[in-house]
């Protein structure tokens, strides 16, 4: 879908000011979600599933570029990733 240098720049900054503060935006939502008593736990365990699914991503992203030999494929992989996200946080109930 992007065609100039200009639209790459356009798009990225979008990106980067409404994903940027995903990071935040979680720990915030897992702060109000996690009972009181549990709560280390609960941080300790969204910790340990970051770092052990931060393959993952560009893992999926590589095999689908080595598959067609298009990085515009590869790339769009990425909205796997992000349809899913958005299907399991729609089932999280917020207060």
């Amino acid at each position: 879908m992007i065609t100039s240098q200009a639209m790459f720049w356009g798009v990225a900054v979008l990106l980067g000011v409404f994903f940027g503060p995903a990071q935040s935006a979680s720990r915030s939502l897992m702060a109000r979600l996690a009972p009181a008593e549990a709560r280390n736990e609960m941080f300790g365990l969204f910790a340990l599933s970051g770092k052990v699914t931060a393959f993952a991503g560009p893992m999926v992203l590589a095999w689908a570029t080595a598959a067609t030999g298009s990085q515009r494929v590869g790339m769009a992989s990425i909205l796997f990733f992000l349809l899913t996200g958005l299907f399991l946080l729609r089932r999280v109930p917020v207060r």
